[in-house]
């Protein structure tokens, strides 16, 4: 069994990649969460050539909130503890799709994505000492025009970065709230802003988003340095002094008033729950 063990949602690329590798250095075992084997399984043997068997892959589309309960079955049918959690799957869509279980996609993959992983782990980090959960966010946040009684976009007209943006607020107000209800435990939580990060996030956007998209990506930073302040929020000293803030370039930051609204953050959470059927 494993000392230390991590996992990655969206492993297989970009951030996530990055976030497992970082991982793997720092001496953890890393589950490297990925949708299916066609992307999965090359970022795979390029860990394991450098890191070995402390590498390994397991597959979870988040579109389907199903899929959230096999891979927790997997995962614990083989580890014991979960010390980190990065809730890092995420993407934009240029359309208007729709879940597994019928809600908007962006909102169901970005935002229930994270919040219906952390509760299926959440035994697991519980009973791991000093564990941490660590959620991807965006000062694409700012953006935001979030409704709480229209959480799945419905009779709006469609607007991917607006919706993203929704999405990404979301993710803060959730670890504010998270970290209100794990008050009495030791579990650390705390979300982050990568940066403008070169992957492949907004290939699946449209219209003039798409049609500049090699021209913006010419402007971002490489994912490693991506990754960097979600390492820093795993693995560093610092971050374990407080709980449930936003982090940009490795500090802390206030956000927008509207990720700072605790109110909103109890609400999406019943919401949420409702959601997922809890």
């Amino acid at each position: 069994m494993a000392d230390r063990v991590c996992l990655v949602t969206g492993g297989n690329s970009g951030i996530g990649f990055e976030l497992c590798r970082g991982m793997a250095t720092a001496g953890f075992h890393v589950v490297m969460v990925s949708r299916g084997t066609k992307k999965g399984q090359p970022a795979l043997e390029k860990l394991q050539a450098e890191f070995g068997d402390s590498v390994e892959m397991m597959l979870c589309d988040m579109s389907d909130l199903e899929n959230i309960s096999k891979l927790y079955a997997q995962y614990s049918a083989k580890f014991d503890r979960l010390d980190i959690l990065f809730n890092n799957a995420g993407a934009m869509w240029g359309k208007r799709q729709f879940t597994a279980q019928g809600h908007e996609m962006t909102f169901g993959v970005n935002h229930l994505g994270y919040f219906e992983m952390t509760r299926q782990f959440l035994p697991l980090l519980k009973s791991t000492k000093d564990s941490r959960i660590i959620n991807t966010a965006s000062v694409a946040h700012r953006m935001a025009d979030l409704r709480l009684d229209n959480l799945n976009h419905e009779n709006k007209w469609y607007n991917q970065w607006r919706t993203y943006g929704n999405s990404k607020l979301c993710n803060i107000l959730f670890t504010r709230e998270l970290a209100r209800r794990l008050e009495g435990t030791d579990i650390i939580t705390h979300c982050f802003h990568p940066g403008v990060v070169r992957t492949r996030f907004g290939s699946g956007a449209s219209g003039v988003v798409w049609l500049f998209w090699p021209i913006f990506r010419m402007l971002m930073i490489n994912a490693r340095r991506g990754a960097s302040t979600g390492l820093h929020l795993a693995l560093s000293d610092d971050a374990a002094t407080s709980n449930g803030e936003f982090w940009a370039s490795k500090k802390r930051r206030k956000g927008s008033r509207h990720a700072r609204n605790d109110d909103n953050a109890v609400q999406l959470w019943e919401k949420s729950e409702a959601m997922v059927n809890v």
